[in-house]
Protein backbone atom coordinates (compact mmCIF):
# COMPACT_ATOMS: atom_id res chain seq x y z
CA UNK A 1 0.00 0.00 0.00
CA UNK A 2 1.05 3.30 -0.86
CA UNK A 3 1.13 6.76 0.71
CA UNK A 4 -2.64 7.32 0.75
CA UNK A 5 -1.98 11.30 1.12
CA UNK A 6 -0.39 11.27 -2.68
CA UNK A 7 -4.17 11.40 -3.97
CA UNK A 8 -4.87 14.36 -1.52
CA UNK A 9 -1.83 16.58 -2.09
CA UNK A 10 -4.61 19.45 -3.31
CA UNK A 11 -5.91 19.35 -0.38
CA UNK A 12 -3.35 19.69 1.57
CA UNK A 13 -2.54 22.04 -0.65
CA UNK A 14 -5.47 23.93 -0.14
CA UNK A 15 -5.63 23.94 3.78
CA UNK A 16 -2.20 25.26 4.22
CA UNK A 17 -2.32 27.97 2.44
CA UNK A 18 -5.29 28.87 4.46
CA UNK A 19 -3.27 28.11 7.67
CA UNK A 20 -0.49 31.01 5.95
CA UNK A 21 -3.45 33.60 6.32
CA UNK A 22 -3.40 35.87 9.43
CA UNK A 23 -6.38 36.01 12.13
CA UNK A 24 -9.03 33.42 12.66
CA UNK A 25 -9.86 31.40 10.01
CA UNK A 26 -12.59 28.80 9.74
CA UNK A 27 -12.94 25.69 7.95
CA UNK A 28 -15.75 23.11 7.29
CA UNK A 29 -15.18 19.73 5.74
CA UNK A 30 -17.19 16.72 5.11
CA UNK A 31 -17.65 14.26 2.89
CA UNK A 32 -18.96 10.49 2.94
CA UNK A 33 -18.13 8.23 5.49
CA UNK A 34 -14.59 6.24 5.19
CA UNK A 35 -13.65 9.02 2.53
CA UNK A 36 -10.32 10.24 4.42
CA UNK A 37 -11.34 12.89 5.80
CA UNK A 38 -10.04 12.54 9.44
CA UNK A 39 -6.73 11.12 7.92
CA UNK A 40 -6.28 14.72 6.12
CA UNK A 41 -6.42 16.94 8.76
CA UNK A 42 -4.30 14.97 10.91
CA UNK A 43 -1.90 15.33 8.32
CA UNK A 44 -2.25 19.05 7.91
CA UNK A 45 -2.09 19.38 11.84
CA UNK A 46 1.38 16.82 12.21
CA UNK A 47 2.70 19.01 9.43
CA UNK A 48 2.14 22.81 11.32
CA UNK A 49 4.66 23.93 13.78
CA UNK A 50 1.49 24.72 16.15
CA UNK A 51 -0.32 23.51 19.27
CA UNK A 52 -3.59 21.67 17.95
CA UNK A 53 -6.96 20.16 19.22
CA UNK A 54 -8.43 17.11 18.20
CA UNK A 55 -11.90 16.11 19.40
CA UNK A 56 -14.11 13.77 18.14
CA UNK A 57 -17.73 13.52 18.92
CA UNK A 58 -19.42 10.58 19.90
CA UNK A 59 -22.93 9.64 20.87
CA UNK A 60 -22.84 10.16 24.43
CA UNK A 61 -24.35 13.11 26.88
CA UNK A 62 -23.88 16.43 26.76
CA UNK A 63 -21.88 16.01 30.41
CA UNK A 64 -19.53 13.54 28.90
CA UNK A 65 -19.39 15.58 25.12
CA UNK A 66 -18.05 18.72 27.60
CA UNK A 67 -15.56 16.40 29.58
CA UNK A 68 -13.97 14.66 26.98
CA UNK A 69 -13.60 17.77 25.42
CA UNK A 70 -11.76 19.43 28.35
CA UNK A 71 -9.82 16.70 28.24
CA UNK A 72 -8.85 17.71 24.69
CA UNK A 73 -7.98 21.02 25.11
CA UNK A 74 -6.13 20.93 28.29
CA UNK A 75 -4.02 18.14 27.00
CA UNK A 76 -3.35 19.99 24.36
CA UNK A 77 -2.85 23.72 25.60
CA UNK A 78 -2.35 23.12 29.51
CA UNK A 79 -1.37 19.58 30.84
CA UNK A 80 -0.63 21.00 33.76
CA UNK A 81 -4.00 21.76 34.68
CA UNK A 82 -5.63 18.31 34.03
CA UNK A 83 -7.61 17.43 37.17
CA UNK A 84 -7.44 20.86 38.85
CA UNK A 85 -10.05 23.37 36.57
CA UNK A 86 -13.18 22.62 35.09
CA UNK A 87 -15.80 24.12 32.87
CA UNK A 88 -19.51 24.51 33.58
CA UNK A 89 -20.37 25.07 29.77
CA UNK A 90 -19.04 24.70 26.01
CA UNK A 91 -19.48 28.70 26.27
CA UNK A 92 -16.82 28.83 29.28
CA UNK A 93 -14.42 26.36 27.15
CA UNK A 94 -14.41 28.53 23.79
CA UNK A 95 -13.49 31.24 25.83
CA UNK A 96 -10.66 29.70 27.28
CA UNK A 97 -9.52 28.03 23.62
CA UNK A 98 -10.24 32.22 22.44
CA UNK A 99 -7.76 33.24 24.88
CA UNK A 100 -5.04 31.14 24.35
CA UNK A 101 -5.30 31.55 20.74
CA UNK A 102 -5.35 35.37 21.30
CA UNK A 103 -1.37 35.65 20.44
CA UNK A 104 -0.18 32.06 18.50
CA UNK A 105 -1.54 30.00 15.79
CA UNK A 106 -3.92 27.10 17.71
CA UNK A 107 -5.39 24.71 15.50
CA UNK A 108 -9.34 23.14 16.91
CA UNK A 109 -10.23 20.58 15.14
CA UNK A 110 -14.04 19.02 15.69
CA UNK A 111 -14.54 16.10 14.41
CA UNK A 112 -17.84 14.10 13.47
CA UNK A 113 -19.25 17.50 14.51
CA UNK A 114 -23.09 16.54 13.85
CA UNK A 115 -22.57 14.73 16.92
CA UNK A 116 -22.01 17.02 18.91
CA UNK A 117 -24.77 19.33 17.42
CA UNK A 118 -27.42 16.90 17.93
CA UNK A 119 -26.86 15.91 21.39
CA UNK A 120 -26.65 19.56 22.27
CA UNK A 121 -28.75 21.75 19.47
CA UNK A 122 -27.57 25.39 21.21
CA UNK A 123 -23.82 24.46 20.34
CA UNK A 124 -24.59 26.27 16.78
CA UNK A 125 -25.74 29.23 18.63
CA UNK A 126 -22.96 29.36 21.01
CA UNK A 127 -20.32 28.77 18.45
CA UNK A 128 -22.15 31.56 16.43
CA UNK A 129 -21.60 33.78 19.43
CA UNK A 130 -18.22 33.03 20.16
CA UNK A 131 -16.90 33.32 16.96
CA UNK A 132 -18.65 37.22 16.38
CA UNK A 133 -17.56 38.32 19.92
CA UNK A 134 -14.01 36.65 20.52
CA UNK A 135 -13.18 34.29 18.01
CA UNK A 136 -12.87 36.32 14.94
CA UNK A 137 -9.94 38.76 16.83
CA UNK A 138 -7.64 35.41 17.57
CA UNK A 139 -5.13 33.51 15.52
CA UNK A 140 -7.78 30.20 15.82
CA UNK A 141 -7.62 27.78 13.16
CA UNK A 142 -11.09 26.52 13.34
CA UNK A 143 -11.91 23.03 11.68
CA UNK A 144 -15.35 21.71 11.58
CA UNK A 145 -15.72 17.95 9.96
CA UNK A 146 -18.72 15.58 9.52
CA UNK A 147 -19.54 12.76 7.60
CA UNK A 148 -23.61 13.74 7.72
CA UNK A 149 -23.54 14.91 4.79
CA UNK A 150 -26.98 16.20 4.50
CA UNK A 151 -26.79 17.58 8.40
CA UNK A 152 -23.42 19.33 7.44
CA UNK A 153 -24.99 21.24 4.20
CA UNK A 154 -28.15 21.53 5.91
CA UNK A 155 -27.37 22.85 9.20
CA UNK A 156 -24.15 23.74 8.99
CA UNK A 157 -23.55 25.91 5.03
CA UNK A 158 -27.29 26.91 4.09
CA UNK A 159 -27.97 29.97 4.13
CA UNK A 160 -30.76 29.19 7.20
CA UNK A 161 -27.77 27.95 9.46
CA UNK A 162 -26.70 29.95 12.65
CA UNK A 163 -22.94 28.95 11.09
CA UNK A 164 -23.77 30.39 7.67
CA UNK A 165 -21.18 32.84 6.33
CA UNK A 166 -18.53 32.37 9.05
CA UNK A 167 -16.40 29.87 6.78
CA UNK A 168 -13.60 30.91 4.73
CA UNK A 169 -12.76 27.64 3.55
CA UNK A 170 -15.90 25.14 2.83
CA UNK A 171 -14.49 21.68 1.27
CA UNK A 172 -16.20 18.68 0.33
CA UNK A 173 -14.12 15.77 0.29
CA UNK A 174 -15.02 13.18 -2.65
CA UNK A 175 -13.69 9.43 -3.48
CA UNK A 176 -10.54 9.19 -5.46
CA UNK A 177 -10.77 9.15 -9.52
CA UNK A 178 -10.03 5.87 -11.44
CA UNK A 179 -6.28 7.66 -11.72
CA UNK A 180 -6.09 8.58 -8.42
CA UNK A 181 -7.15 4.73 -7.45
CA UNK A 182 -4.29 3.51 -9.40
CA UNK A 183 -1.62 4.99 -7.63
CA UNK A 184 -2.59 2.48 -4.53
CA UNK A 185 -2.61 -0.67 -7.05
CA UNK A 186 0.81 -1.43 -8.70
CA UNK A 187 1.62 -4.56 -9.69
CA UNK A 188 -2.22 -4.77 -11.00
CA UNK A 189 -3.40 -4.99 -14.88
CA UNK A 190 -5.87 -1.75 -16.26
CA UNK A 191 -8.60 -3.89 -16.37
CA UNK A 192 -7.83 -5.14 -12.94
CA UNK A 193 -7.00 -1.72 -11.64
CA UNK A 194 -10.47 -0.38 -13.31
CA UNK A 195 -11.84 -3.41 -11.51
CA UNK A 196 -10.86 -2.34 -7.96
CA UNK A 197 -11.85 0.79 -8.54
CA UNK A 198 -15.65 -0.15 -9.13
CA UNK A 199 -15.11 -1.97 -6.18
CA UNK A 200 -14.22 0.78 -3.44
CA UNK A 201 -15.34 3.86 -5.64
CA UNK A 202 -12.17 5.35 -4.87
CA UNK A 203 -13.26 5.67 -1.10
CA UNK A 204 -9.27 5.61 0.95
CA UNK A 205 -10.68 3.15 3.80
CA UNK A 206 -11.93 1.03 0.85
CA UNK A 207 -9.25 0.96 -1.08
CA UNK A 208 -6.67 0.11 1.84
CA UNK A 209 -8.45 -3.31 2.57
CA UNK A 210 -6.89 -4.56 -1.39
CA UNK A 211 -3.43 -6.25 -0.51
CA UNK A 212 -1.31 -5.78 -3.66
CA UNK A 213 0.30 -8.88 -2.79
CA UNK A 214 -2.24 -11.12 -3.55
CA UNK A 215 -4.22 -11.26 -6.74
CA UNK A 216 -7.69 -9.42 -7.65
CA UNK A 217 -9.45 -12.47 -7.20
CA UNK A 218 -8.13 -13.34 -3.43
CA UNK A 219 -8.81 -9.87 -2.60
CA UNK A 220 -12.57 -9.98 -3.80
CA UNK A 221 -12.82 -13.51 -1.69
CA UNK A 222 -11.15 -12.29 1.52
CA UNK A 223 -12.86 -9.14 1.74
CA UNK A 224 -16.04 -9.66 0.32
CA UNK A 225 -16.92 -13.20 0.61
CA UNK A 226 -15.11 -14.62 3.83
CA UNK A 227 -16.54 -14.71 7.68
CA UNK A 228 -14.79 -11.23 9.00
CA UNK A 229 -14.07 -9.84 5.24
CA UNK A 230 -14.63 -6.33 6.04
CA UNK A 231 -17.09 -5.60 3.53
CA UNK A 232 -19.25 -7.88 5.98
CA UNK A 233 -23.09 -7.44 5.78
CA UNK A 234 -22.50 -5.57 9.33
CA UNK A 235 -20.27 -3.44 8.52
CA UNK A 236 -21.82 -2.04 4.86
CA UNK A 237 -25.09 -1.89 7.06
CA UNK A 238 -23.88 0.22 9.19
CA UNK A 239 -22.45 2.44 6.26
CA UNK A 240 -25.40 2.49 4.71
CA UNK A 241 -27.56 3.39 7.30
CA UNK A 242 -25.37 6.51 8.88
CA UNK A 243 -27.80 9.14 8.05
CA UNK A 244 -31.13 7.24 9.08
CA UNK A 245 -32.40 6.11 12.36
CA UNK A 246 -34.99 3.53 11.13
CA UNK A 247 -32.56 1.82 8.16
CA UNK A 248 -34.90 -1.05 6.53
CA UNK A 249 -37.00 0.84 4.29
CA UNK A 250 -33.51 2.33 3.01
CA UNK A 251 -31.74 -0.72 2.66
CA UNK A 252 -34.87 -2.15 0.90
CA UNK A 253 -34.59 0.99 -1.63
CA UNK A 254 -31.22 0.54 -2.01
CA UNK A 255 -31.13 -2.65 -2.92
CA UNK A 256 -34.06 -1.98 -5.42
CA UNK A 257 -31.71 0.61 -7.20
CA UNK A 258 -28.70 -1.64 -7.15
CA UNK A 259 -30.45 -4.89 -8.78
CA UNK A 260 -32.08 -2.45 -11.79
CA UNK A 261 -35.49 -1.32 -10.25
CA UNK A 262 -34.61 2.69 -11.32
CA UNK A 263 -37.45 4.15 -11.33
CA UNK A 264 -40.12 5.37 -8.63
CA UNK A 265 -43.00 2.80 -9.65
CA UNK A 266 -40.19 0.25 -10.02
CA UNK A 267 -38.47 1.03 -6.12
CA UNK A 268 -42.12 1.45 -4.45
CA UNK A 269 -43.32 -2.23 -5.97
CA UNK A 270 -40.31 -3.71 -4.88
CA UNK A 271 -40.39 -2.31 -1.02
CA UNK A 272 -43.79 -3.58 -1.20
CA UNK A 273 -45.79 -0.67 -2.69
CA UNK A 274 -44.58 1.48 1.13
CA UNK A 275 -44.50 5.43 0.45
CA UNK A 276 -40.81 5.91 -0.64
CA UNK A 277 -40.89 9.60 -1.59
CA UNK A 278 -39.37 11.04 2.04
CA UNK A 279 -36.94 7.99 2.06
CA UNK A 280 -35.61 8.60 -1.80
CA UNK A 281 -35.59 12.45 -0.61
CA UNK A 282 -33.25 11.56 2.26
CA UNK A 283 -31.17 9.44 0.12
CA UNK A 284 -31.03 11.83 -2.71
CA UNK A 285 -29.81 14.70 0.35
CA UNK A 286 -26.89 12.16 1.54
CA UNK A 287 -25.82 11.89 -1.86
CA UNK A 288 -26.29 7.99 -1.45
CA UNK A 289 -28.82 8.28 -4.64
CA UNK A 290 -29.20 10.67 -7.13
CA UNK A 291 -31.96 11.36 -9.18
CA UNK A 292 -31.51 11.64 -12.89
CA UNK A 293 -33.89 14.09 -15.19
CA UNK A 294 -36.12 12.37 -17.80
CA UNK A 295 -39.25 12.16 -19.37
CA UNK A 296 -39.21 8.97 -16.62
CA UNK A 297 -37.31 10.14 -13.88
CA UNK A 298 -35.10 7.73 -12.82
CA UNK A 299 -32.42 7.07 -9.54
CA UNK A 300 -29.07 5.52 -9.65
CA UNK A 301 -26.58 4.66 -6.59
CA UNK A 302 -23.49 7.39 -6.33
CA UNK A 303 -20.97 4.44 -4.38
CA UNK A 304 -20.18 1.32 -6.80
CA UNK A 305 -19.18 -0.56 -3.59
CA UNK A 306 -22.63 -0.16 -2.39
CA UNK A 307 -23.98 -1.21 -5.68
CA UNK A 308 -21.95 -4.18 -5.41
CA UNK A 309 -22.64 -5.24 -2.67
CA UNK A 310 -26.51 -5.56 -2.78
CA UNK A 311 -26.31 -7.04 -6.31
CA UNK A 312 -23.79 -8.94 -5.70
CA UNK A 313 -23.19 -10.24 -1.99
CA UNK A 314 -26.17 -9.94 -0.12
CA UNK A 315 -28.35 -12.74 -1.31
CA UNK A 316 -25.26 -15.26 -0.50
CA UNK A 317 -24.64 -13.57 3.25
CA UNK A 318 -25.81 -17.14 4.58
CA UNK A 319 -23.42 -18.82 2.66
CA UNK A 320 -20.65 -16.35 3.72
CA UNK A 321 -21.22 -17.12 7.12
CA UNK A 322 -21.14 -20.51 6.71
CA UNK A 323 -17.92 -20.18 5.31
CA UNK A 324 -19.21 -21.27 1.89
CA UNK A 325 -18.80 -17.83 -0.15
CA UNK A 326 -16.40 -18.75 -2.63
CA UNK A 327 -18.73 -21.07 -4.39
CA UNK A 328 -21.55 -18.71 -4.62
CA UNK A 329 -18.70 -16.23 -6.08
CA UNK A 330 -17.89 -18.63 -8.51
CA UNK A 331 -21.38 -19.57 -9.68
CA UNK A 332 -22.81 -16.24 -9.48
CA UNK A 333 -20.26 -13.04 -9.53
CA UNK A 334 -16.78 -13.64 -11.31
CA UNK A 335 -18.62 -14.35 -14.95
CA UNK A 336 -20.77 -11.15 -14.08
CA UNK A 337 -17.76 -8.61 -13.14
CA UNK A 338 -17.88 -6.90 -17.15
CA UNK A 339 -21.49 -6.61 -17.16
CA UNK A 340 -21.14 -5.12 -13.03
CA UNK A 341 -18.56 -2.84 -14.48
CA UNK A 342 -20.33 -1.49 -17.37
CA UNK A 343 -21.35 1.42 -15.61
CA UNK A 344 -18.08 2.72 -13.68
CA UNK A 345 -16.57 2.18 -17.17
CA UNK A 346 -19.07 5.32 -18.30
CA UNK A 347 -17.61 7.18 -15.21
CA UNK A 348 -14.32 6.57 -16.08
CA UNK A 349 -14.96 7.87 -19.42
CA UNK A 350 -16.74 10.72 -18.19
CA UNK A 351 -13.73 11.56 -15.58
CA UNK A 352 -11.30 11.13 -18.74
CA UNK A 353 -13.73 13.83 -20.52
CA UNK A 354 -13.35 16.49 -17.45
CA UNK A 355 -9.46 15.67 -17.36
CA UNK A 356 -9.08 16.60 -20.71
CA UNK A 357 -11.26 19.36 -21.49
CA UNK A 358 -10.32 21.68 -23.99
CA UNK A 359 -7.05 19.28 -24.38
CA UNK A 360 -6.83 17.19 -28.03
CA UNK A 361 -10.03 18.58 -29.47
CA UNK A 362 -12.11 17.70 -26.37
CA UNK A 363 -14.28 20.10 -25.91
CA UNK A 364 -15.14 21.99 -22.55
CA UNK A 365 -18.31 20.52 -20.83
CA UNK A 366 -19.80 21.83 -18.13
CA UNK A 367 -22.10 18.23 -17.52
CA UNK A 368 -21.62 15.40 -18.66
CA UNK A 369 -25.07 12.42 -18.14
CA UNK A 370 -26.15 9.42 -19.85
CA UNK A 371 -29.11 9.72 -21.90
CA UNK A 372 -32.42 7.34 -22.00
CA UNK A 373 -35.64 7.73 -23.93
CA UNK A 374 -38.30 6.33 -25.75
CA UNK A 375 -38.49 7.79 -29.80
CA UNK A 376 -40.62 7.20 -32.53
CA UNK A 377 -38.40 4.99 -35.34
CA UNK A 378 -38.72 5.01 -39.07
CA UNK A 379 -41.97 2.97 -38.44
CA UNK A 380 -43.15 5.56 -35.99
CA UNK A 381 -43.24 2.94 -33.83
CA UNK A 382 -41.95 3.87 -30.25
CA UNK A 383 -38.39 2.25 -29.25
CA UNK A 384 -36.32 2.84 -26.42
CA UNK A 385 -32.93 4.16 -26.94
CA UNK A 386 -29.77 4.62 -24.31
CA UNK A 387 -26.73 6.46 -24.97
CA UNK A 388 -23.95 6.23 -22.46
CA UNK A 389 -22.25 9.59 -22.82
CA UNK A 390 -23.79 13.24 -23.44
CA UNK A 391 -21.49 16.10 -23.10
CA UNK A 392 -23.48 19.76 -22.63
CA UNK A 393 -21.83 23.24 -22.42
CA UNK A 394 -25.01 24.99 -20.98
CA UNK A 395 -27.62 23.93 -23.38
CA UNK A 396 -25.67 22.50 -26.29
CA UNK A 397 -24.87 19.48 -26.69
CA UNK A 398 -20.96 18.94 -27.83
CA UNK A 399 -20.24 15.84 -27.66
CA UNK A 400 -21.88 11.65 -27.51
CA UNK A 401 -20.63 8.68 -27.04
CA UNK A 402 -20.62 4.80 -25.76
CA UNK A 403 -18.74 2.62 -23.57
CA UNK A 404 -17.78 -0.96 -23.57
CA UNK A 405 -15.99 -2.81 -21.34
CA UNK A 406 -15.75 -6.36 -22.41
CA UNK A 407 -13.44 -9.12 -23.46
CA UNK A 408 -13.60 -8.23 -27.87
CA UNK A 409 -13.07 -5.31 -29.78
CA UNK A 410 -15.63 -2.42 -30.18
CA UNK A 411 -17.00 -3.96 -33.69
CA UNK A 412 -18.77 -3.30 -37.07
CA UNK A 413 -22.42 -3.97 -35.01
CA UNK A 414 -21.68 -1.35 -31.91
CA UNK A 415 -20.64 1.23 -34.10
CA UNK A 416 -24.07 1.28 -36.04
CA UNK A 417 -25.93 1.07 -33.32
CA UNK A 418 -24.20 4.18 -32.17
CA UNK A 419 -24.70 5.92 -35.25
CA UNK A 420 -28.43 4.87 -35.42
CA UNK A 421 -28.86 6.44 -32.02
CA UNK A 422 -27.41 9.52 -32.31
CA UNK A 423 -29.95 10.57 -35.61
CA UNK A 424 -32.65 11.38 -32.36
CA UNK A 425 -29.94 13.94 -30.53
CA UNK A 426 -30.87 17.27 -31.08
CA UNK A 427 -27.17 18.25 -31.29
CA UNK A 428 -25.33 19.89 -34.66
CA UNK A 429 -22.11 17.90 -35.38
CA UNK A 430 -21.10 16.65 -31.62
CA UNK A 431 -17.75 15.24 -31.03
CA UNK A 432 -18.46 11.48 -31.49
CA UNK A 433 -16.49 9.48 -28.63
CA UNK A 434 -16.04 5.33 -28.27
CA UNK A 435 -14.36 4.31 -25.00
CA UNK A 436 -13.33 0.55 -25.34
CA UNK A 437 -11.38 -2.50 -22.54
CA UNK A 438 -10.12 -4.23 -25.78
CA UNK A 439 -10.07 -2.09 -28.48
CA UNK A 440 -11.64 -1.57 -31.99
CA UNK A 441 -12.27 -3.88 -34.93
CA UNK A 442 -10.20 -3.10 -38.23
CA UNK A 443 -13.70 -2.06 -39.44
CA UNK A 444 -14.26 0.55 -36.55
CA UNK A 445 -10.92 2.09 -37.12
CA UNK A 446 -11.61 2.08 -41.00
CA UNK A 447 -15.28 3.80 -40.46
CA UNK A 448 -14.69 5.95 -37.23
CA UNK A 449 -12.18 7.90 -38.04
CA UNK A 450 -14.53 10.96 -37.25
CA UNK A 451 -14.53 9.64 -33.82
CA UNK A 452 -12.20 10.00 -31.01
CA UNK A 453 -11.92 6.00 -30.22
CA UNK A 454 -9.99 5.76 -26.72
CA UNK A 455 -8.29 2.25 -25.23
CA UNK A 456 -8.44 1.77 -21.66
CA UNK A 457 -4.54 1.94 -22.55
CA UNK A 458 -4.88 5.70 -23.71
CA UNK A 459 -7.70 6.20 -20.41
CA UNK A 460 -4.49 5.48 -18.25
CA UNK A 461 -1.57 6.39 -19.90
CA UNK A 462 -2.96 9.61 -22.07
CA UNK A 463 -2.88 11.46 -19.19
CA UNK A 464 -1.42 14.78 -17.18
CA UNK A 465 -1.57 12.89 -13.34
CA UNK A 466 -1.11 9.17 -14.03
CA UNK A 467 0.98 6.73 -16.13
CA UNK A 468 0.81 3.16 -15.80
Amino acid sequence: MQDIFRGRRAELKILDKKFKQNGFIMTVLYGRRRIGKTMLINKFMHEQNCKSISFTSVERGETELLSLMTEAVLTSLSPELLGSISFNSFETLFEFIGKQARNERIIFFIDEYPYLAKQCPYIQSVLQKIIDTQWKSTKLFFILCGSLVSFMKDEVLAESAPLHGRSHLELKLKPFNYLETAEFLEGYSLEEKAIAYGLTNGVAKYIEQFDTSLSLEENILEQFYSIGGYFSEEQIKTIVSSERQSPGIYNSIISAVATGHTKHNEIRSFVGNEDVNYPLKVLCNAEILEKRIAKRPYYVLNDSMTEFWFRYVNRATSLINAGNGSSYYYANVKNNLHDFMGKIFEKMAKEYLMLHAGQNAFPILTEITDFQDTVKNEEKKLVPIEIDLLGKCGKNILLLGECKFKNSPFDKAEYEKLMDKIKFIPANQPLLCIFSLHGFTDYVKENAKNCKRISIEEMYCDSITYCS
